[in-house]
């Protein structure tokens, strides 16, 4: 799941939540040139399908801002 509000959708009991950009814009920025934006959410999008790989055993954030060591975080 891509959401802005990333700590209610692992209190839900999502396995696998990235981290988005904001509510109304989840996977870009608006405020960015169009480039720039497409290349943003590209990349949330990007993590979200490399999330898949990834064997969780409970709720887990992946952030796309974060660097790889860091990318992931259960809770």
């Amino acid at each position: 799941m891509i959401s802005a509000i990333y700590t209610f959708a692992m209190t839900t009991g999502a396995n696998r939540v990235i981290r988005g950009a904001r509510i109304e814009h989840v996977c870009g920025d608006p405020g960015l040139p169009p480039e720039k934006d497409y290349a943003y959410g590209m990349h949330i999008v990007q993590t979200a399908l490399d999330a898949l790989t990834v064997p969780v055993a409970g709720p887990t954030l992946f952030d796309p801002q974060a660097s790889r060591a860091d990318k992931m975080e259960t809770a």
